[in-house]
């Protein structure tokens, strides 16, 4: 719906013929006083231009201090729209803005010492109706550039699409979930629950980090293993899916050597007591610490205000926003001491740290204040883009190596890894990102490899081709006992092996929190479910 054609015909001579309008207005005012504004307005009936749709383009408030400025500016606004054959409405007086102070002239403070002061800001409203936006711009860039003294303007413009932009609106909102779908999933205690499918990564940073704390923890330690699948519900899920998810999540922690005896493995969701501190935390929360949290604050466009009295886009929700109170319950209910994260999440374990002072202050110390463990692994790069790090978002799934690939899925891909023409092989990140990340690979995944630098001078002499295949067979060889251990675990006892295992660690996890949590309800004087379940025996 073209709304004024035709109206950028012209445009130097009707620009040029209202200047010369303007020039003998100036002159008629020297000559004589000023018209009355009923009188002004038959001059300028001829020229109004009448609205055919009512479909506003765009709202001019004009500001002043001065009735003569604004008045006078909003006459020359309605004769600049009405040459451009823009149909305009107004001037409207719009409520003043009034402002007072007060001001001591002396240093002693009493009636007599003080000047009171008052500024009165008058507005006027003119809006464009079924404007061109073309010709709304080139409007009001003309009375930019011929702005009068005293005057502030405010512009806020509506740009209209034809008829049936709905149909074009649904596809372009498909091509955006498809790009941001991943990054929402992907938001959560361990980021993605799917973790069968992370990339490898996750096994070098995360999962040998864990084993090797139970490995080398004493007797008396105990170690909590918590598949966050509560996170998981940050958006919406396919219930079949994530309960897939969440077999083969545990299948993992299983298959990389957590033992369920020596640690409590169990799902969030089963362990009620980390929802009754989230919602007990929330009391000593404030919305500004959660407002400051990066991840959150990623998630929202550069353009909104990161406030709760704003409106954000319809794509996040409440959960994702007290996603780091629940992930404090987590570590607060089973009072940790210590906490294993990635650089990505020491935030979250400030926040945590914070939630147990602002609690302690408040009702006593009962929760202890956890440390943060860093990985000492460093990131594994892409393998199409070794400035980045390997992730499953990616477009492209040749830049990533999942636990679950087969042997020769993951020679073809590091056959296809990106390289550089240089002869022989070194380790050079600056210069050779693409063949240091392979190496990074081996050195990260052979155990008690010497380092990269003497992994570059080993192969100083290969050719390409034969050094990726070295790479693959280290890979290979280093997955394929973690897939033969990963494919029993699923198949063990007709997959009722691991639903025993989730049932005892969610149990012991239960009595383990239910420590805590009689504690904080003593400290809050809340109802104990067991002394009343005890007392109904009775």
């Amino acid at each position: 719906m073209d709304l004024a054609p035709g109206s950028m015909f012209g445009l130097p001579c009707v620009l040029s013929s209202l200047q010369n309008t303007l020039t003998s207005v100036q002159e008629e005012d020297d000559l004589g006083p000023r018209l009355p504004r009923s009188v002004q307005a038959i001059y300028l009936k001829p020229l109004r231009r009448h609205a055919q749709y009512g479909v506003p383009a765009c709202d001019l408030q004009l500001r002043s201090y001065s009735v003569r400025n604004v008045e006078f500016f909003a006459d020359f606004a309605l004769r600049a729209a009405y040459y451009l054959n823009l149909p305009a409405a107004g001037p409207v007086p719009l409520p003043r803005i009034t402002e007072r102070w007060t001001v001591p002239r002396s240093n002693f403070v009493h009636k007599k010492s003080q000047e009171n002061f008052e500024r009165i800001t008058l507005r006027r409203l003119i809006q464009i109706q079924d404007g061109h936006p073309e010709t709304v711009q080139v409007w009001l860039a003309f009375l930019k550039k011929h702005s009068y003294y005293g005057i502030g303007m405010k512009a806020n413009i509506w740009e209209h699409e034809k008829l049936g932009v709905g149909r074009t609106m649904d596809v372009g909102l498909q091509n955006l979930q498809q790009v941001m779908e991943p990054g929402w999933a992907r938001f959560g205690g361990i980021k993605n629950i799917d973790m069968s499918e992370k990339v490898m990564q996750m096994m070098i940073s995360a999962l040998r980090q864990w084993v090797a704390l139970q490995n080398e923890a004493y007797p008396n330690d105990t170690l909590i293993y918590s598949i966050v699948d509560l996170h998981a519900h940050t958006v919406r899920q396919n219930p079949e899916q994530l309960q897939r998810w969440k077999r083969e999540t545990l299948a993992t922690l299983l298959a990389v050597g957590l033992d369920p005896v020596r640690s409590i493995i169990f799902y969030q969701s089963a362990v009620r007591a980390h929802l009754e501190l989230m919602w007990i935390l929330c009391q000593t929360t404030s919305t500004g610490s959660l407002n400051r949290m990066t991840q959150w604050k990623s998630k929202v466009s550069p353009s909104d205000d990161v406030s709760l009295n704003e409106r954000v886009p319809t794509k996040l929700g409440l959960a994702l926003y007290a996603y780091p109170v629940l992930q404090a319950a987590d570590i607060l209910v089973h009072r940790a001491t210590h906490v294993p994260v990635g650089e990505d999440q020491v935030q979250h374990l400030e926040f945590a740290r914070g939630s147990a002072v602002d609690f302690n202050k408040a009702h006593g110390a009962i929760f202890a204040l956890p440390d943060i463990i860093l990985s000492p692994a460093k990131r594994v790069m892409s393998l199409k883009e070794p400035e980045t790090k390997m992730s499953k978002s990616h477009k492209d799934p040749m830049s990533r190596i999942l636990l679950t690939d087969p042997p020769d899925q993951i020679a073809w891909k590091i056959r296809r890894a990106r390289t550089d023409s240089l002869s022989g092989i070194s380790y050079d990140p600056a210069q050779r990102a693409g063949v240091s990340n392979l190496i990074e690979l081996m050195h990260y995944l052979e155990p008690g490899a010497p380092s990269c630098e003497a992994i570059g001078r080993d192969f100083e002499g290969l050719s390409m081709r034969v050094f990726k295949e070295r790479v693959a067979e280290c890979v290979v060889s280093n997955l394929s006992e973690f897939q033969d251990e990963y494919r029993r675990i699923m198949n063990a006892d007709e997959g009722r092996f691991l639903h025993d295992v989730a049932m005892k660690g969610a149990s012991r996890a239960s009595a383990h929190a239910e420590e805590t949590m009689t504690l904080v309800r003593k400290a809050l004087i809340l109802e104990d479910p067991a002394e009343l379940r005890s007392s109904e025996k009775l």
